[in-house]
Formats: C-alpha cells, sequence, structure tokens
C-alpha cells in the first residue's frame, strides 16, 4: 500500500527481516523473492518460508510473519533473482558458500556477487544483490553500535588484492 501511495507502479519482490536483539526470534516475510540460504556446521540449506505475493499489489493482501531457525554461529544468505538468472545458474552457490565462509559477510557477498558477475562476462540482465549475516547470538557481542563496525572481524587484503580470512 505504501509503494501505491507513493506512487510506484507495477510490483517489487522483496523480504524483510527483523532479529530481537534480546532474545534472537525472528520474524520473516518474504513478498515473492528467492528463498534465503543458511550455512550451519558447513552445510547450506534452502530455507524455505511460505512466499507471498510481491509488495505493490492493488489487491487486498496480507503478509504472513513467518519465524526462521537462527542459531549462533549460522550465517544467512539473501539474495535478489538476478544471483540466480542467466548463467549464473551454472555457478554452485552452495560450494561458494562454504568456500567463502571465513570472510566477513561483506567480503562474502562481494565474492558472490563477482561470481555472479564473472559468470555473465559483466552483462547482468538484473540486479545481483546479496545480503549476508552472521548470527553470533544475543550475549556474544559487546560492540556499541553507535561507533560502527568492530573491524577485528573484517577480512585482512591480500597482496593480490583479494581478500582473506581475519581472525
Amino acid at each position: 500500500q505504501a509503494m501505491r501511495e507513493h506512487g510506484h507502479k507495477g510490483y517489487v519482490t522483496g523480504q524483510l527481516l527483523r532479529i530481537s536483539l534480546l532474545d534472537g526470534r525472528t520474524e520473516f516475510i518474504n513478498a515473492g523473492h528467492p528463498w534465503p540460504l543458511r550455512i550451519r556446521n558447513s552445510q547450506v540449506r534452502e530455507i524455505t518460508p511460505k512466499v507471498d505475493m510481491p509488495f505493490g499489489f492493488d489487491a487486498p493482501h496480507s503478509y504472513r510473519v513467518q519465524s526462521l531457525d537462527l542459531r549462533p554461529g549460522d550465517r544467512l544468505v539473501m539474495l535478489t533473482d538476478g544471483m540466480l538468472e542467466h548463467n549464473a545458474g551454472n555457478l554452485n552457490l552452495s560450494d561458494l558458500i562454504v568456500r567463502t565462509r571465513a570472510l566477513h559477510p561483506r567480503e562474502a557477498a562481494r565474492t558472490l556477487i563477482a561470481a555472479v558477475v564473472d559468470a555473465n562476462d559483466g552483462h547482468l540482465q538484473d540486479d545481483a544483490t546479496v545480503m549476508c549475516l552472521d548470527w553470533h547470538g544475543t550475549n556474544h557481542s559487546q560492540r556499541d553500535a553507535a561507533t560502527g563496525a568492530d573491524l577485528t572481524d573484517a577480512s585482512q587484503p591480500s597482496r593480490t588484492g583479494r581478500t582473506t580470512p581475519g581472525r
């Protein structure tokens, strides 16, 4: 409804994710988007929540708020359909997610996107977007959100310009 009220014509697929930093409970809405992938114990699994209509349709529709099973140590990878289309379908994303597990989430996302761009010879027909989230649980971090990212977990650049896992 908000999209229509702001003059947007058409529809948009998307996902909304809310994680309580108090108890780790998750709430998730999938509006016509590809299913997220979760790596746990070195195994990648597709999370298969119920999929609702994309955002922006005129027809009355409510969205199902679902829970996701996130545990400390999990990495959640949410991606757009552009990561799966065209020649990107030839990539083994699960294998690449496992191989980039030791990288900082930002660097893992960059590596996944670069692989899709390379598979399509630099010419994408659709957006290729990735959001990569490492869940450490509710009692892990002592970070102060007002001071920005904690760089101690960031991947370190190598001499070749590629990133290597941090600590």
